[in-house]
C-alpha cells in the first residue's frame, strides 16, 4: 500500500538541505510573526496535502489518499533527479573555488543548462505564492459577478445566464455559477495543480524553461562570512529600472540561490549581451552582493526566509 504523504513541500527538501547549519537545522525569519527560530527542513516550505486535488475534482475511485496523490508522486520523482543534479553543480563550483578557476571553466554545458531550466520552471509555478495569486484571480471574478448581479437586479434586467471564461482545464471554462457551487478555494487549488502537471509534462519544452535557458547564466560563489539566504519563494526577480519584472523583461536578473555559498544569476540577454562570453561560468561575490541578494529573498518571499545562520540583522535594522 502506498504511504499517504501529509506534509507536502512547495520547495524541495533536497534543495533546502543546502542551507542548513552545522546542527542540520536552518533558521527561519517569519515576516508575519516577526520572529526568528530554528527548524527542521521537513517542517518548512510545506503544507498539509498541498499537492492533492480536492475530492470534488476527482472520480469516486480516486477519492482515496493512497491513490489520489499522483501530483506529489510525480514531484518526488523529479526531485530525486534534481537533488543529484544540484549536488553535481555544487561539487563543480567548490572545485572551481578550490583551484581558483573562476572565469576560465564553465559549470554547465548547453544540455545541462536546458535540463536545469526545466527544474527552475517547475519551482516557479509550484509555490504557495502562485496559488495565492490564482486564488486572488478567482476571488476577483466572483466579486465581479456579484457586482454585476446587483447592477442587473437594480436595473431590473433579466439575463438568464452570464458566463465568463476562466480555464479550469485545457478544454473547458468555468461558469460563474459553477464557481460558486464548487468554491473559490477548491477551484484555485485545482487550477494550480493542473498548471504544475502541465509544466512537469512539458519539461524543458515549456515556455518558462525556454525563456530561462535563453538567458546568460553566471554562478556566484560566496566566500564571505555572510550566508546566502533562500525562501519559500526562492526564485527572485531583480528588475532593471522601470522595465518590468517579467522573466524576459529588458535587463531583468532572475536570481536563484542554490546553497548558502552559491547562487545562480540569470541575465536577460539583450541588455546584458556583454556577458555572453561568460555564460555558464562562475564569479566571486562581494559582501555587498550577498546583502543585496539576501534582501531580495526577504522582500519577495511569501512568508518565510531561510538561512544556515541566525544572520538576519539586515532585516532588523
Amino acid at each position: 500500500m502506498n504511504q499517504v504523504k501529509k506534509k507536502q513541500h512547495f520547495v524541495p527538501q533536497c534543495y533546502l538541505r543546502n542551507f542548513v547549519g552545522e546542527d542540520k537545522k536552518l533558521f527561519v525569519w517569519d515576516k508575519i510573526k516577526k520572529s526568528i527560530y530554528p527548524a527542521d527542513v521537513k517542517d518548512v516550505a510545506q503544507d498539509r496535502y498541498f499537492n492533492d486535488f480536492p475530492d470534488s475534482f476527482l472520480p469516486e475511485e480516486l477519492r482515496d489518499k493512497t491513490k489520489s496523490q499522483f501530483i506529489e508522486d510525480d514531484l518526488s520523482k523529479v526531485e530525486s533527479s534534481f537533488g543529484e543534479f544540484l549536488k553535481s553543480i555544487i561539487d563543480c563550483l567548490e572545485e572551481i573555488e578550490k583551484k581558483n578557476l573562476f572565469d576560465s571553466l564553465g559549470v554547465l554545458d548547453k544540455e545541462a543548462k536546458k535540463n536545469f531550466s526545466a527544474f527552475l520552471a517547475l519551482q516557479l509555478v509550484r509555490t504557495t505564492m502562485l496559488r495565492g495569486q490564482i486564488r486572488g484571480m478567482f476571488q476577483s471574478l466572483d466579486d465581479l459577478k456579484k457586482r454585476m448581479d446587483q447592477a442587473l437586479f437594480k436595473n431590473k434586467i433579466n439575463i438568464p445566464k452570464i458566463s465568463f471564461p476562466c480555464p479550469k482545464n485545457l478544454s473547458n471554462s468555468i461558469d460563474f455559477h459553477d464557481l460558486i457551487k464548487v468554491g473559490i478555494e477548491e477551484d484555485s487549488i485545482a487550477q494550480h495543480l493542473i498548471y504544475i502537471s502541465n509544466i512537469i509534462d512539458q519539461g524543458s519544452d515549456s515556455e518558462i524553461s525556454k525563456i530561462l535557458s535563453s538567458h546568460i547564466w553566471l554562478f556566484g560563489v560566496n566566500s564571505t562570512s555572510i550566508s546566502l539566504w533562500t525562501s519559500d519563494n526562492p526564485i527572485a526577480i531583480k528588475s532593471h529600472e522601470d522595465f518590468g519584472t517579467g522573466l524576459s523583461s529588458h535587463g531583468v536578473q532572475v536570481v536563484y540561490p542554490i546553497s548558502s555559498k552559491h547562487i545562480l544569476i540569470m541575465f536577460e540577454p539583450s541588455f546584458w549581451n556583454k556577458l555572453k562570453s561568460f555564460d555558464g561560468m562562475s564569479v566571486t561575490l562581494s559582501e555587498e552582493d550577498i546583502k543585496s541578494y539576501n534582501k531580495l529573498q526577504e522582500i519577495q518571499c511569501y512568508r518565510q526566509t531561510y538561512s544556515s545562520k541566525k544572520n538576519f540583522e539586515l532585516l532588523l535594522t
